[in-house]
């Protein structure tokens, strides 16, 4: 859609306000002190307004001086087990004030809090525990159960797992440090250390499922941190003390709901809205009870909202703004009038990468446009290969074609990349342009519109999305190939009309072995939910290319319909039995009557 010259003078407007914003932030605001991290803004909220309100959660209220004080608690009683600067803490806790506490406290002292996807069990958890080489493991008790699971398997003794109440005493962990009576006579006072920090210092450790294999840990420095919490709150809402916003329940352990979250509440001092998970019955009771002035979101989570029956409070609240992520274009203008939400602030990010984009002018199905130094090149939709011509460079697509989104690498846009730097280099296309400009590859798949507007397409790789997750091909793979009677795995994300994202389907070759409620209870005894493949396809073989690789885009396009092959093919009933897909069932799910 094209703008017309009164629009599109508007939108340049605003776009050159953005980015002059963003700049003050980024080089003068968050760089005026060099020793500056999340934990020292609280401290000066503490000083500077003790009374304003910090965190609000479920029927608790936690003001700035509260929260500071319980941060110091946990910075204390850290340093009295031996923990220092330099040292990685996992975390692994619901969203509850313990874990902002937690993260503050850590950061006081200079530690880093790698924090762990509460979905992950077994294997996975071993894993992303062990990458991240803990010199302490923080769990909730309400998750005291799943590490115990792997006691054998952690990098770490027993008396180095500190368990830590949730409201009442629970789980606990065979030989682990009960937190709760370490805490009990830590001080309540600022920790001098915390002025100590440096912006280059880690902060905490966000996981991602990359574009294949395991999940890596990506590092966030104090800088970065503030940087991208900052923009968000400065550039984008506009927040200030008076402001609450709300996190909607997305997980703290991921940036959406620590950094965009409640990062962007403690830059401007306001108030931060946490719920342990969402609910859409909650989600605007919680608005109108606190007084909500804006909310994160992701796409999957408006969809909830759209499809559940209409609340009294949906309309009559305090919301200017929403700002998130993966909003469907289908949705945008409906979702938009049904809840009175005055402008929706979709955005782009990769935790790992530098490309972020955020769409200033509301204008709906877009990311947002380009910055400087981003640009769209073309690729090979199936394999996301970067295409080159004859001099070996990349080509940038025209208006109206989709390709491989790429950000340059530079000193306003670094590449941190993951902790495992052995990483890093699969990122990075050298020399793209013949220039000597380094750029970093998103994996992702946009359209580009003209003004330089981008809207996002698919992902490349082995990696899609599914219930506001990334699931990585290679990890549900390498779990079903434990299975009993599993010879070979090929999973791959499936279109289903009217949902976010693309579900899970495993196509899978077995030998006489194999049991299918046998495989279903692996599935969700090894799986999080997000990543239980919805449908199963069993196979005589599996179709590979002429260098050995599997063939994954004729099965995505024939799908779970049992009309398009003579496989056997099964659904993941209520998440419990796999049963046969017939065309019946097949008829039900594509057209919505059943929810998935």
């Amino acid at each position: 859609m094209q703008l017309s010259r009164a629009e599109r003078f508007r939108s340049n407007l605003r776009f050159a306000r953005f980015i002059a914003k963003s700049a003050y932030i980024a080089q003068y605001k968050l760089r005026a002190g060099q020793n500056l991290g999340p934990a020292l803004l609280v401290e000066r909220h503490a000083a500077s307004a003790p009374s304003s309100t910090a965190v609000f959660f479920e029927d608790e209220r936690y003001d700035y001086r509260e929260f500071n004080a319980r941060s110091n608690r946990v910075a204390h009683a850290l340093r009295a087990l031996g923990a220092k600067s330099g040292d990685v803490i996992a975390v692994l806790l619901d969203n509850r004030p313990e874990l902002l506490f937690g993260v503050t406290g850590a950061n006081k002292i200079g530690a880093c809090c790698a924090m762990i996807n509460t979905s992950v069990v077994g294997a996975q958890l071993e894993h992303v525990v062990s990458i991240a080489k803990p010199a302490f493991v923080l769990v909730g008790a309400e998750h005291a159960a799943k590490l115990a699971a792997i006691a054998a398997s952690l990098p770490i003794g027993a008396d180095r797992v500190l368990v830590w109440d949730d409201r009442t005493p629970g789980g606990t962990f065979e030989g682990a440090t009960r937190f709760d009576d370490v805490l009990a006579s830590a001080s309540t006072d600022n920790p001098g250390s915390t002025r100590e920090q440096s912006i280059a210092n880690p902060c905490v450790y966000i996981y991602t499922s990359g574009t294949t294999g395991l999940p890596k840990a990506a590092a966030m420095t104090n800088g970065r941190f503030l940087k991208a919490a900052g923009l968000f709150s400065g550039a984008v809402l506009s927040l200030t003390p008076r402001d609450v916003l709300y996190g909607s329940g997305l997980p703290l352990y991921h940036s959406s709901g620590l950094i965009l979250g409640w990062g962007s509440s403690i830059v401007a001092g306001a108030g931060y809205g946490l719920r342990r998970r969402f609910s859409a019955s909650g989600h605007w009771e919680d608005i109108a009870r606190w007084k909500a002035t804006a909310f994160t979101y992701i796409g999957e989570l408006c969809r909830y909202l759209l499809n559940a029956p209409a609340h009294p409070k949906e309309r009559s609240h305090a919301l200017r703004a929403m700002v998130g992520a993966g909003m469907r274009p289908d949705i945008w203008s409906r979702f938009q009038e049904r809840f009175n939400v005055p402008v929706v602030y979709e955005f782009y990010g990769a935790t790992e990468g530098n490309v972020g984009i955020v769409n200033v002018d509301g204008r709906p199905g877009m990311m947002g446009r380009l910055l400087p130094g981003q640009t769209v090149v073309r690729a090979d939709s199936a394999t996301g290969e970067l295409c080159r011509d004859a001099s070996g460079h990349a080509t940038k697509v025209a208006i109206g074609e989709a390709g491989l989104l790429l950000g340059q690498i530079n000193k306003m846009s670094s590449f941190d990349g993951y902790v495992d730097r052995s990483k890093n280099d699969s990122k990075v296309v050298r020399n793209a342009f013949g220039d000597g400009k380094d750029y970093f590859n998103t994996g992702d798949l946009v359209q580009l519109h003209a003004d330089g507007y981008v809207s996002f397409r698919d992902r490349t790789g082995d990696t899609f999305r599914w219930k506001g997750e990334n699931v990585s091909t290679n990890e549900v793979q390498e779990t079903l190939n434990r299975c009993a009677g599993v010879l070979e795995t090929n999973v791959y994300g499936v279109e289903i009309p009217g949902a976010d994202g693309r579900a899970g389907m495993a196509a899978i070759t077995a030998d006489a072995g194999f049991d299918l409620a046998t495989f279903a209870e692996h599935v969700r005894a090894s799986l999080p939910a997000y990543a239980r493949p919805l449908f199963l396809r069993v196979q005589p073989e599996i179709a590979k290319t002429g260098t050995f690789k599997q063939v994954k885009t004729e099965l995505r396009e024939q799908g779970c319909d049992p009309s398009r092959t003579t496989d056997a093919l099964y659904f993941f009933e209520g998440g419990a039995s796999y049963v046969p897909m017939t065309t019946e069932l097949h008829a039900t799910i594509v057209s919505g009557k059943l929810r998935l």
